[in-house]
């Protein structure tokens, strides 16, 4: 009887310590199978100060178009016709930098104030323009952010700056991107550091729980800063062997004694 005690006492130590484990690394361990959850659809991403756009206009009269895509001075520009003297043109769009006022300074139409617009309304309200002002009656207008990168730092596979291409991204899609947490990644108290008009702001996540997903953090934002703490300190290179060694040396213990006892177990 007493053996076997001890044989139930051993399952129960291997078996919890592979179910603390579970609890530590796994993801979203409170959904559910088969089961339909509300979805969080993405923000509509603000233009900010200090944003770099890169903006195309085009047209199915392509000359006339050239006007509203130089990279130079637009001193000897033929509105009416296209035709342009000494300033350069970019086919594939130019980029801008939104300065301190929160304005870009655009071609033809002067300065335009866009802090605060989505892509979809500066598209739009340069569309119109050029449209009210009977420069081109067919504008198409395309733009899209160049600077929305994030930074991933703390317990991940590749920490970084990443270049987001789409402006969409999820804090999983960032981590897997990152190379997934570390063992010795806190996945339930993970931190994304949002800074917006002049104010810095801190979305605390919990992975291992459907509650991110409704987490303002969850879809990041341009110049995000994700930062995943340690769950503990980490030891220094000969600390960590010095464990590691140990950490052998007693499992090797363990599984001899596992062994002997069984063993003797079988013998009586």
């Amino acid at each position: 009887m007493r053996k076997f005690l001890y044989a139930a006492l051993l399952l129960s130590l291997v078996f919890g310590t592979q179910s603390c484990s579970y609890r530590k690394l796994a993801y979203l361990q409170d959904m559910e199978e088969l089961k339909t959850y509300d979805v969080t659809e993405a923000p509509d991403v603000r233009i900010r100060k200090n944003d770099k756009i890169k903006i195309l206009v085009s047209c199915t009269n392509a000359p006339l178009a050239a006007p509203f895509n130089l990279t130079g001075g637009a001193t000897d520009v033929n509105i009416v016709t296209g035709s342009i003297g000494s300033a350069a043109v970019k086919e594939e769009g130019v980029e801008y930098l939104v300065d301190n006022e929160g304005c870009i300074l655009f071609p033809v139409l002067g300065s335009l104030r866009v802090e605060g617009m989505t892509l979809k309304q500066l598209k739009e309200e340069i569309s119109n323009l050029i449209i009210e002002k009977k420069y081109i009656n067919d504008p198409i207008v395309t733009a899209e952010f160049t600077n929305f990168q994030i930074t991933i730092l703390g317990e991940v596979g590749s920490k970084g700056n990443y270049i987001v291409k789409d402006n969409r991204i999820t804090i999983l899609q960032a981590i897997a991107m990152a190379g997934d947490l570390t063992t010795y990644a806190q996945n339930d108290n993970i931190w994304v550091i949002r800074t917006e008009g002049g104010e810095r702001q801190v979305y605390p996540i919990d992975l291992r729980s459907k509650s991110c997903f409704d987490s303002p953090g969850f879809w990041l934002q341009q110049d995000d800063v994700v930062y995943v703490k340690p769950r503990k300190a980490k030891l220094d290179g000969g600390s960590q062997l010095a464990l590691t060694i140990t950490s052998t040396v007693l499992s090797g213990l363990s599984a001899l004694g596992s062994i002997l006892y069984w063993t003797g177990a079988f013998k009586n």
